[in-house]
């Protein structure tokens, strides 16, 4: 008895130094709390004093850095080179996408403008690394942030830029069709006529052009892959070509000139014109510095 007393004693003397001994190692110490909401510590240079000026006159936050709180740590992200941010910030950002949405259409500037807009360089990799001027797609998720790739290869000239306002607005057309919908009665005009991973090719193994599509009543023919990208797709090329184009094509198959009136009927709702916007960005582009 006088032996098990003694070594249940020992043991609990061991616990209590165990115990003791640890508390002190196992103090996690925080030498600096990260703050997430941070926009930028350190000297401010142009960019950044640009991307202030557009946030105080837009209300639009423009990330081109990498930031824990827009990026989550795991991505891999390729930022842009300071010189093409600063170029895609001043002519895309603010001058052919919020300044002509504030002063033309401000109803859909205040209710449907992302308030943050992340620029990629040239990759960003979620499950697989995709590039191009549409790899910030996988980002666009969040109703209110627009995140746009390629930033580095772009053609920064008035056709290059005015060349990638379609491709912005395709992207933004997806987040417009994931908060509002685009429609029951949309995805039944075309119901069963997807191409689906068949769009680039035709049947007969040739190469399936932008007026097969048309007639078979998609404007491209990524627009035939699914209803979402049918969607994009109209938007785009309604930024892409006048509305006399746009009438010339639609011509060909009435179900194409039956989403044609859905979509720009959806927009029209929202606050923009997008036969004008396309005048618009013309008339812009052709004023750039570049």
């Amino acid at each position: 008895m006088k032996n098990i007393y003694l070594m249940v004693l020992a043991v609990m003397f061991i616990a209590s130094t165990f115990i003791t001994g640890c508390k002190k190692d196992d103090e996690i110490v925080v030498e600096e709390l990260i703050d997430y909401t941070a926009v930028k510590k350190g000297p401010w240079n142009g960019l950044d004093s640009l991307t202030d000026t557009i946030f105080k006159n837009y209300g639009v936050r423009v990330y081109y850095e990498f930031n824990p709180r827009v990026i989550d740590p795991t991505t891999f992200y390729v930022p842009p080179q300071y010189d093409k941010a600063k170029l895609y910030t001043k002519y895309v950002v603010e001058k052919l996408w919020l300044e002509p949405l504030k002063k033309n259409f401000p109803m859909f500037f205040n209710n449907q403008k992302p308030i943050e807009f992340l620029i990629l360089g040239t990759y960003v990799h979620f499950n697989s690394i995709s590039s191009g001027t549409a790899a910030g797609a996988g980002l666009n998720g969040q109703f209110y942030r627009l995140g746009m790739g390629g930033a580095d290869k772009i053609a920064y000239t008035k056709a290059g830029l005015r060349d990638h306002m379609n491709t912005l607005f395709h992207e933004h057309a997806h987040q417009l069709d994931q908060k509002f919908g685009r429609g029951y009665l949309y995805d039944r005009v075309s119901q069963g006529t997807y191409y689906q991973l068949n769009y680039l090719r035709k049947p007969d193994n040739t190469t399936r052009t932008d007026n097969d599509a048309q007639l078979d009543g998609f404007f491209t023919p990524y627009g035939g892959f699914a209803p979402e990208e049918d969607f994009a797709t109209s938007v785009e090329s309604m930024i892409r070509y006048s509305k006399a184009q746009i009438q010339t094509i639609v011509a060909k198959n009435p179900k194409l000139a039956n989403k044609y009136q859905m979509v720009y009927k959806f927009y029209l709702d929202k606050g923009i014109d997008l036969h004008q916007m396309h005048d618009i960005l013309n008339q812009v582009a052709s004023t750039l510095p570049l």
